[in-house]
């Protein structure tokens, strides 16, 4: 119930009445918010902002001088500063406050429904097969007597980033027959990150490792980790092979890859959003030099670059493809700030 009340927070942002015309105030995004009051303490107009019910809250907007000392202070990025609450938005699958969709038996976690933190997509690989644990426990209660189905996996999880991998970990851990299905590499999302990025994270509890924490480091030292716990934790997981098909088939669903059919009781997808980028629908992008991802800034030399973007990506990806001093780089953005990068 927690995790759904992180997902259905609303937007709270500070009326247009009180303070100085046309000035900016904090819009708190409470899906990002984690109450953990860096704002209400670094904010010197003492009750503009509060905690409520976990949350923070512009409780006294007319106080508010625009200083935007709560935007640096927040450690997820859930505050910003704008005119009148513009603030981006973005389209995900609606689910339940289980992570089921509108199809009975078919999970969504991470980055696909609207949350990209890791820690976030970590808490709900544990949540879901806990839940999904306590419903085949009534079923094989309910179905007493009766003949299992052989050779169908209690769940299937697509994907092996952060929620993929700490679902298998628990379902591991709780004893359910589980596929992972993952069509690269062991947390390939994290893999395409550009070389030595600057990851931000806070100390996470994985299930049969303990205590995750990265703390503010490189993407390579969190992939040391997640091999690290590959090997200690016997968690098993089939690599290259790519989910094409899922079909329902009486109670069960077929999975269909390369290397042939499999059978699951329930699906979990774990497939994050970085293998289809979002793309401008401009003329010419889909040219061979054109690319959706930077993973090392050290190939290229000598060229004239345009990076496209405002948030913290593209900013560390101009700054990494300048630093060679050969290239002449040049940085669009269609707004008039960087008001979604972390001060950091």
């Amino acid at each position: 119930m927690a995790m759904w009340q992180v997902h259905s927070a609303a937007v709270q942002v500070g009326s247009s009445e009180g303070g100085a015309k046309g000035q900016s105030k904090p819009v708190i995004n409470a899906s990002l918010c984690v109450g953990c009051g860096s704002c209400v303490d670094i904010c010197p107009e003492t009750g503009t902002l509060e905690l409520m019910g976990g949350k923070a809250l512009l409780s006294h907007p007319e106080r508010c001088v625009g200083h935007a000392k709560c935007a640096e202070a927040c450690p997820t990025g859930a505050i910003t500063l704008a005119l009148g609450g513009v603030l981006q938005t973005m389209k995900v699958p609606h689910i339940k406050e289980n992570f089921e969709t509108n199809v009975p038996g078919v999970f969504i976690i991470g980055e696909l429904g609207g949350m990209g933190l890791i820690k976030t997509a970590i808490n709900e690989g544990k949540l879901v097969i806990e839940h999904l644990k306590e419903r085949l426990e009534r079923q094989k209660a309910g179905s007493a007597g009766q003949a299992g189905s052989q050779g169908v996996f209690d769940v299937a999880i697509v994907g092996a980033g952060p929620a993929g991998l700490s679902a298998s970990l628990t379902a591991h851990q709780c004893g359910l027959e589980y596929l992972t299905l993952e069509q690269g590499e062991i947390a390939s999302t994290i893999r395409q990150y550009p070389r030595q990025k600057f990851l931000m994270a806070e100390p996470i509890e994985l299930p049969l490792y303990g205590t995750l924490y990265v703390g503010d480091g490189t993407k390579e030292s969190l992939l040391a980790v997640w091999e690290t716990i590959l090997a200690n934790t016997g968690v098993r997981v089939r690599t290259n092979e790519r989910v094409e098909q899922i079909s329902r088939n009486g109670a069960h669903f077929e999975i269909g890859t390369p290397k042939g059919p499999c059978r699951a009781r329930n699906v979990v997808l774990a497939i994050g959003k970085r293998g289809t980028p979002r793309r401008l629908g401009v003329s010419g992008e889909g040219l061979a030099k054109v690319s959706y991802r930077l993973i090392e800034a050290e190939t290229y030399r000598n060229k004239n670059l345009l990076v496209v973007g405002g948030g913290d990506s593209a900013l560390e990806a101009a700054l990494a493809l300048s630093r060679s001093g050969t290239n002449k780089v040049t940085l669009s953005y269609r707004g008039d700030g960087f008001r979604r990068v972390r001060d950091r």
